[in-house]
């Protein structure tokens, strides 16, 4: 009897020592290493809702598009689209986009061919996009803003057998502007058109097939099959066609996992389905999980919370600059009144978050870092303010990426003396590199028909000889808890009401202009707004002691860009410079002028901004600068 208790005393003391060491672990972990609870946390959520079932798709071949039968099949009344006052059911949408299908294969189009899709936020693009990747036709994405050498340059760069362009008059008519420098390419229409060379679909469309198509033509299909091309200004030129294969596309579409979808979700998105955000990510995982889009044509601030009180929004797609014109409309008693669960989104500004959660009490902000060419990004679950992520020791196991210092006036990263780059320190700017990975799956496929654009992405020797790292061209920082907040963008692009501008294709068409005699672009920071504005640096070839500019020369530089630049690239602001400075390796050096930007007090010229009501420049006061940077004056 004594044994046995002795026996269970030392039970006792050892379950209790246990219990102790455990208990210490835990609040030495809670007290020390709190974000180790997190990471262990983030890492399931990843690996359960994301990794294994991700992984899962790529190997047994079940695509986006698998899964889009497989709910038509359980749910074929469900809503699939809701667009203005019109529903579509996913029945219906797949009976859209099954006539695409046979009406392309009708056309001749087969596995490998491209199609240059330009179509608005409208409900062709989406069973468009659905029909032509069920017989492995890639599509080219293109922004309908574009217009002339920059529009033919984007379709051409992709090499199209054909043109689908939009129902819409508006986005028809850039395309007759430049019909004839596309010899060779038809183009069919939606809907009616003017233009007599275009070929109308629709009668077409009519009589095509609603059935599935055949699963010979399926299995075809390979996860390394280039499915799309997304532009991306990338860092110098004219925009680039990314690669997106088949792969990324299955990747994107379980890439918001964390968010819980459902087919009980609504999501609403007011975001350009020619972006990688709106298309891989919002509606690829909304066709994943069998629930519903809202897809807006265009976005308004004032009936926001409107429109997601009547269409039952659970779930909201953004960019920072929604939600700025959303906290900047006045306070109503009905900001609390919808059902939306969560959003999800990037470029969030602190402040603007803060609102979003306190005034119109939208729980939950999952906030992520991503590039359209990028294998990879950063996501923030945790909902902590202004966060698109964390990057710990843990976390880097998981990811191996390096926050790197960079050299903004030679545009270069920062290296030791054995030539390896500086790592950036916590709490320091560093420029993000993410390591190739090919047995990871961590690819970078580049840029069609650009291989040294995609040679120029690529970092080598980082941590050690031989190494190699793809350059994101993004800063971001790193609190003391491994928590990543975006910093800055680097290099040659900035970023303007939502959309990635590039410095050297802005300056290319400046430099159209006779008067000019060089060009310096660059991005300034416009008050509150998000993003940068783009500002041109000019010296003139009979430049005036004065350095401004006369009312004809201005209007002409305006007209100029409106003419060939979309609206979001026009440069906001325009001086004149006596000469440039140079860095040691001949470029010109944008440090100063970015940190003079439009400040009349730091520039010795004449500052002129864009009226955009007169459509013309017009030279700056103190006055009109004050009400710039306040936001009286929209820019």
């Amino acid at each position: 009897m004594r044994s046995l208790l002795e026996r269970g005393n030392m039970w006792t003391i050892v379950m209790g020592a246990l219990a102790g060491l455990l208990g210490a672990s835990y609040l030495g972990i809670k007290y020390w290493m709190p974000w180790l609870i997190y990471d262990l946390q983030f890492l399931w959520v990843i690996l359960n809702g994301y990794l294994i079932p991700m992984t899962s798709d790529i190997k047994n071949r079940k695509l986006t598009i698998d899964r889009v039968e497989e709910t038509v099949q359980r749910y074929p009344n469900k809503p699939m689209l809701v667009y203005g006052n019109t529903t579509f059911t996913y029945s219906e949408c797949n009976a859209f986009a099954n006539k695409v299908a046979s009406t392309a294969l009708s056309l001749g189009l087969k596995r490998g061919d491209v199609v240059a899709i330009i179509l608005a936020n409208e409900p062709d693009f989406v069973w468009t996009m659905i029909g032509l990747q069920k017989i492995g036709v890639q599509m080219a994405f293109i922004n309908y803003n574009l217009r002339n050498e920059s529009l033919v340059h984007v379709i051409k760069i992709a090499e199209p057998k054909m043109i689908f362009v939009s129902r819409e008059k508006e986005i028809q008519r850039p395309v007759t502007d430049i019909h004839q420098a596309l010899t060779g390419i038809p183009v069919y229409h939606f809907g009616e058109a003017d233009d007599p060379n275009f070929l109308p679909l629709d009668p077409i469309l009519e009589k095509s097939s609603e059935q599935n198509v055949g699963e010979d033509i399926r299995k075809q299909i390979r996860m390394t099959d280039n499915s799309l091309y997304i532009y991306t200004s990338g860092t110098t030129g004219l925009p680039k066609a990314a690669y997106i294969p088949t792969e990324k596309i299955v990747k994107a579409a379980w890439s918001m996992a964390s968010l819980n979808l459902s087919s009980d979700d609504i999501v609403y998105t007011a975001l350009p389905l020619y972006h990688s955000s709106a298309s891989l990510l919002a509606l690829g995982n909304v066709l994943r999980t069998g629930a519903t889009m809202v897809l807006k044509k265009k976005f308004s601030a004032s009936n926001f919370i409107k429109d997601c009180r009547e269409n039952k929004v659970t779930v909201v797609h953004y960019v920072g600059e929604l939600f700025r014109y959303v906290s900047a409309t006045p306070p109503n008693s009905s900001d609390t009144d919808h059902c939306i669960r969560c959003a999800f989104g990037n470029g969030l500004r602190i402040d603007v978050w803060k609102i979003m959660l306190e005034r119109f009490k939208i729980p939950h902000i999952y906030e992520f870092y991503a590039a359209t060419e990028m294998p990879v990004g950063l996501a923030n679950i945790s909902n902590t303010v202004g966060s698109v992520g964390r990057m710990s020791p843990l976390l880097k196991l998981t990811l191996p990426c390096e926050f790197v210092l960079y050299d903004e006036e030679n545009e270069n990263v920062v290296r030791t003396k054995e030539g390896l780059c500086m790592l950036a320190p916590l709490e320091s700017p560093g420029l993000l590199l993410i390591k190739l990975d090919e047995k990871r799956r961590m690819t970078f496929e580049g840029y069609k028909g650009k291989e040294s654009e995609r040679k120029k992405k690529l970092v080598y020797n980082v941590l050690r000889q031989g190494d190699c790292y793809i350059n994101t061209g993004d800063a971001l920082t790193r609190d003391k808890n491994y928590f990543v907040y975006f910093a800055d963008r680097l290099g040659d692009t900035f970023r303007w009401k939502g959309e990635n501008v590039s410095t050297t294709e802005v300056a290319n068409i400046f430099m159209e202009l006779d008067i000019l005699s060089d060009v310096c672009v660059y991005g300034v920071r416009i008050g509150d707004n998000e993003g940068k504005g783009g500002m041109a640096a000019i010296s003139l070839k009979n430049q005036p002691e004065d350095l401004s500019l006369n009312t004809e020369q201005l209007l002409n530089i305006a007209q100029h860009c409106k003419k060939h630049l979309p609206s979001y690239a026009r440069p906001r602001f325009i001086r004149v410079v006596k000469e440039f400075i140079y860095t040691s390796t001949f470029k010109q050096s944008k440090l100063k002028l970015k940190e003079e930007g439009y400040n009349l007090a730091e520039v010795a010229s004449p500052v002129y901004y864009l009226d955009c009501k007169e459509n013309t420049y017009t030279e700056m006061t103190p006055d009109v600068e004050r009400d710039i940077t306040s936001g009286t004056v929209k820019m």
